[in-house]
């Protein structure tokens, strides 16, 4: 798989769960050529590939996407491409554009930005726990998400599958001990309802990773070192919901 990479850094954002910040957006020229449809090895359903190519998949976020905590291999997009080729599916490495501590209007502005001029296979979404964290509003992340939807359109194919992915529950890690974990899963299940309403309503596929990250409170090897974020372990547990919701 060919990685050519660009990295444009967003400088003094104020952040959530961060060490250090971290602004990814991978870069690699692709041709939206003809597609046929064929199967994976595993006799999956039926699914659009191109010719003769690997799949071009891009990931919008924030630190969930980045991998926060954990080394780039652990990431959840970094892992998914793993676990498909396993599968007998081919993806490019992941692009990003993801940062930690971005809210929804963070990542609409640096879309907007980016000047991406290609178009892509599959397109993931997982945004809003820092829209939670700093006591946004439900009517600007609903808002916001309209908008991303229309860049997200500009950057697909005909063909192209878009995921949402639930926020994941923080106050069930170590760090989510000090605040009130009750409050903040109430918060985040407000938002998870907006992304599922949003996602039937666009006929987007989307997948529940909240209840995941629940387990947390008594598996302390599904959080990262930093007491916050998900380890790999859990992040390859996202993974395999996320593919039998967008592959199979």
């Amino acid at each position: 798989m060919t990685n050519s990479v660009k990295i444009f850094l967003y400088s003094f954002l104020l952040i959530l769960f961060a060490r250090c910040d971290n602004s990814i957006i991978y870069n690699n020229e692709i041709s939206d050529q003809s597609s046929t449809e064929i199967k994976d090895n595993n006799n999956n359903k039926n699914f659009i590939s191109p010719n003769n190519e690997s799949y071009s998949f891009l990931a919008l976020g924030d630190s969930y996407t980045v991998g926060e905590g954990v080394s780039y291999e652990e990431s959840w997009p970094s892992q998914f491409v793993d676990y498909a080729l396993e599968r007998g599916i081919d993806f490019k490495n992941p692009e990003l554009i993801a940062q930690t501590g971005w809210k929804t209007y963070d990542l609409l502005n640096a879309i907007k930005s980016s000047n991406l001029s290609v178009k892509y296979d599959f397109i993931s979404l997982l945004i809003g726990v820092n829209n939670q964290f700093n006591s946004r509003s439900l009517s600007e992340f609903e808002d916001d998400l309209n908008e991303i939807l229309t860049e997200i359109n500009y950057l697909k194919k005909g063909n192209s599958k878009v995921i949402v992915i639930s926020i994941p529950d923080w106050g069930y890690s170590p760090y989510g001990s000090s605040y009130d974990r009750e409050r903040i899963s109430d918060e985040i299940d407000q938002f998870n309802i907006i992304l599922k309403i949003f996602s039937e309503q666009n006929n987007l596929n989307f997948v529940d990773v909240t209840q995941i990250s629940r387990l947390a409170i008594n598996q302390p090897n599904l959080i990262a070192e930093d007491n916050l974020h998900p380890s790999g372990l859990m992040y390859l547990e996202w993974v395999k919901k996320i593919y039998e919701s967008w592959i199979n």
